[in-house]
């Protein structure tokens, strides 16, 4: 990894990034690339062929990802009555999906059309299980131990507007190790108390780049302008995202790309956090209020404690059945987190005219 350099061309992004599997960097890029290495070497550790997730909007740099090996931040334990996987806990009162989310589009169609030079993004990833990652195995390969732990890590990333701007990400903030439960932490200290934040993990990691970023939208890249102009019409929206999709299942199969609804679901939960259009984000909206099984799980409280309404999706792959979430705040159409495997706690965005400064 680079720290506090500049990287200027293809070879040196290469570099930086490697030991890890740079010809699949695209499939899952920005901060869940390094959680998709690791589930590459999970699975191959387990004999199991990858497992396609819905696709995640990735931040991509002059054809390979850019962004960074692993995201940190704060450690939330989940468990007790009412808590979800990542720490997120229910609360009473029904709440319609539909009417929940064609509030939220307008909600979001009335937000401020301001613009900066930058798009800030504070994420938190968290992920729990019961594999140690390869760089502590040893051997090149992950490895199963007794007890269940949840990897906590977190980014935060300037992503310039201008295609001649500098951007910058920094990334192995706070990265910890925290216990579903008592159980586990005991297991873990029979079995040696032996470290599980990797090593490339450990220490924060200033990236500044002098090349265009690009975001993923599935399988293809757009530069930030173009996704600045994607639709602000629900039905057109619908037939771009249609057009991509059709072009996924093309190149890789749709046992990867998901079928159309999950697309649309897991493409949603990205874009809604990116810097889009108040009428793109109005438009996604209500999209997703019109799309077959999106069901509430009604007011919730984040893994951060702030509160939201959560929608939700069931889908299928070829490992087997998933449930992704996203959370939303009801006040500002904002999207808080996004569950679907992994934890994605989105603590802070918005536009911000210098590298280094925060909403």
């Amino acid at each position: 990894m680079i720290s506090g350099e500049k990287m200027k061309d293809p070879d040196t992004i290469v570099r930086a990034l490697r030991p890890a599997a740079l010809d699949e960097l695209a499939d899952d890029a920005h901060a869940g690339r390094r959680d998709a290495d690791l589930a590459r070497a999970m699975n191959a550790a387990a004999g199991r062929r990858p497992r396609p997730r819905p696709r995640r909007v990735g931040l991509l740099v002059a054809g390979v990802a850019a962004a960074a090996c692993a995201a940190a931040g704060l450690a939330v334990v989940s468990g007790g009555d009412g808590a979800a996987p990542g720490g997120t806990t229910t609360a009473r009162g029904p709440v319609d999906a539909r009417t929940f989310l064609l509030a939220s589009a307008k909600t979001a169609e009335r937000s401020p059309a301001k613009v900066g030079r930058y798009w800030y993004n504070k994420i938190l990833t968290q992920e729990v299980t019961d594999w140690k990652s390869a760089e502590l195995s040893g051997n090149n390969r992950a490895e199963k131990v007794p007890y269940m732990f949840r990897l906590s890590r977190g980014e935060e990333s300037w992503h310039a507007r201008a295609p001649d701007a500098p951007s910058r990400t920094i990334t192995g903030i706070d990265a910890r190790v925290t216990f579903p439960t008592k159980e586990d932490e005991a297991a873990w200290r029979r079995a040696g108390s032996e470290p599980l934040v990797p090593p490339g993990m450990r220490e924060p990691t200033v990236n500044n780049y002098d090349m265009p970023f690009h975001y993923g939208i599935g399988n293809g890249r757009i530069t930030m302008p173009e996704l600045r102009k994607l639709p602000v019409d629900a039905k057109r929206l619908k037939a771009e995202l249609r057009r991509r999709h059709t072009a996924d299942a093309r190149e890789i199969g749709e046992e990867f790309s998901g079928n159309f609804t999950e697309y649309v679901f897991s493409t949603a939960s990205d874009l809604l956090a990116g810097p889009l259009t108040p009428g793109t984000k109005a438009a996604m909206y209500r999209m997703l209020a019109d799309l077959p099984g999106v069901k509430s799980e009604g007011r919730v409280t984040d893994p951060l404690g702030r509160p939201g309404v959560a929608v939700s999706m069931d889908g299928s792959n070829l490992d087997g059945d998933y449930h992704s979430t996203l959370i939303v705040d009801p006040r500002t159409a904002e999207v808080l987190v996004y569950e679907g495997g992994f934890t994605y706690v989105h603590q802070e965005m918005g536009w911000v005219n210098e590298l280094g400064a925060r909403p």
